[in-house]
């Protein structure tokens, strides 16, 4: 999967400079190299890339269970295996940079996503399912609470799954394309064909470029979650391809960034900081810009019919994305470089360290559940390989692998409510005949209750890419 910070990012010719110690001009690095125009022999750049990228997530979903310690008698909660999750990306990325002027480009990336394939069933202890013990599928909490008239958490009365334990869900098409600019105020090549007897030819500095993405939500369908659920039931071991369905997530993405490098013989050290800043579109009622879970409160607690419909709770209840930091620092080692014939084969070593907040998301479990749910701020950490050559001036192709993990965080911990008037207190029903205005209507009692919550344990996730350009 690439890299946050080099998605909307252009890789066009890199500057010649010699191999080893022989002396050199400096170059930016790939992340930080800016597409040209305006030179005298490079009036303008134009570049084509086309990138596929395969990519894979495994990871354990476990639940806050109390549980009672024979040795002692006393009770605590603990994290018991309740299911695995896979989730499996492809998809090309269309990318092109045209050079306004000096060091400034504007660029353009088109997503095609070719397949996003999320695979769920049972946990397993020692090989053995959990199915049988799942509290998941043992459940006999209600939605709503337990303070209804007709005791709606018998523990003798009939189970309520709370979910399908086996499913399979796929997107694919056209996602929301981006454009952006960069500009590099401060590029060492430059800098180092200024005069010198001002500017010393032993005195470098590092290329410095600045930037900004806007990713902006196309029309058509959302992605709806609430068609899956138990319709995306499965029995283990099913073949059955799911229906693709939408992608479309209808927020506008705002992302500034910046870069710095310095090139230092064979190696060109780099590092990136970005930050996303997501902006959702709020509709006027049902399938009107973003999800919201209150567009199906059948899927809700029984206050949702009531308060979905009240001013305090309106676009309270919705799509939430993360706001998300990221920051890359790597090298690149340029083994083979050979001006005459614009030439070079480079490999690239960077680690990625990628902050999420808390969000009403499209989680590991939103598929399985039919809505939204609110997860905690999370951490993601990669590390990632690559290799870069250059055929000719007009050729370049890269291959890049990548291995990290995300770090365990809940993923069912809506907020209980919210204090209307000013007491100090929040008013719950809990199932009870008369709904209370305080309470959220997208609260679950069953997982979303310190003590029956969901958390995603450590993420493994793995993937490559490759890419193909033309530049000219």
């Amino acid at each position: 999967m690439p890299s946050a910070l080099r998605s909307a990012r252009s890789f066009p010719l890199l500057t010649l400079a010699l191999l080893m110690t022989c002396s050199a001009t400096a170059h930016a690095a790939h992340p930080t190299d800016v597409a040209d125009a305006m030179d005298e022999d490079h009036p303008l750049e134009v570049d084509l890339e086309a990138t596929y990228t395969h990519t894979r997530r495994d990871l354990r979903i476990t639940r806050e269970n109390l549980q009672t310690d024979p040795s002692t008698g006393g009770k605590g909660v603990i994290l018991v295996d309740e299911l695995k999750n896979t989730r499996v990306d492809d998809q090309m990325n269309f990318h092109l940079t045209v050079g306004l002027y000096h060091d400034l480009e504007l660029h353009f990336d088109v997503p095609l996503v070719l397949g996003s394939t999320q695979t769920w069933g049972y946990g397993e202890v020692n090989g053995a399912s959990v199915q049988p013990v799942s509290t998941l599928d043992n459940n006999h909490i209600d939605i709503s609470g337990c303070a209804g008239a007709s005791n709606p958490c018998d523990p003798n009365g009939a189970a309520k799954p709370i979910l399908p334990g086996n499913g399979q869900t796929k997107r694919a098409g056209v996602a929301d394309p981006t454009v952006g600019i960069a500009w590099a105020p401060i590029h060492e090549s430059r800098e180092e064909r200024l005069p010198p007897d001002i500017f010393p030819t032993a005195h470098t500095i590092s290329s410095w470029v600045i930037g900004f993405d806007y990713t902006l939500p196309l029309p058509g369908d959302v992605d709806d979650p609430s068609k899956f659920g138990f319709a995306a039931a499965t029995t283990p071991g099913a073949t059955t391809t799911p229906t693709s369905h939408s992608l479309l997530r209808k927020a506008h993405i705002f992302s500034p960034w910046t870069g710095f490098s310095k090139r230092f013989k064979i190696m060109d050290p780099y590092f990136l900081l970005r930050a996303t800043l997501p902006l959702v579109m709020r509709g006027a009622g049902v399938n009107d810009g973003a999800y919201d879970n209150c567009w199906h409160p059948e899927n809700l607690a029984d206050v949702a019919t009531q308060n979905c419909l009240l001013a305090a709770w309106k676009n309270q209840t919705g799509y939430q994305p993360s706001y998300v930091g990221n920051f890359t620092l790597g090298t690149e080692f340029v083994a083979i470089e050979t001006p005459r014939s614009e030439q070079k084969f480079a490999v690239d070593v960077h680690i990625d360290a990628t902050w999420f907040s808390q969000g009403r998301t499209y989680s590991e479990v939103t598929d399985a559940l039919g809505k939204l749910t609110y997860t905690d701020e999370h951490a993601q950490f990669t590390g990632n390989l690559g290799f870069y050559g250059r055929a000719a001036r007009w050729l370049h192709f890269r291959v890049n692998g990548q291995v990290g993990v995300d770090t365990a965080h809940f993923i069912t911990s809506e907020p209980i409510g919210k204090d209307l008037n000013g007491d100090g207190k929040i008013l719950l029903s809990a199932g009870a005949a008369t709904k209370s205005q305080e309470q959220n209507p997208t609260y679950d009692f069953r997982l979303d209750q310190v003590g029956r919550r969901l958390r995603a344990e450590a993420t493994l996730l793995w993937g490559i890419s490759g890419t193909l350009s033309l530049n000219f």
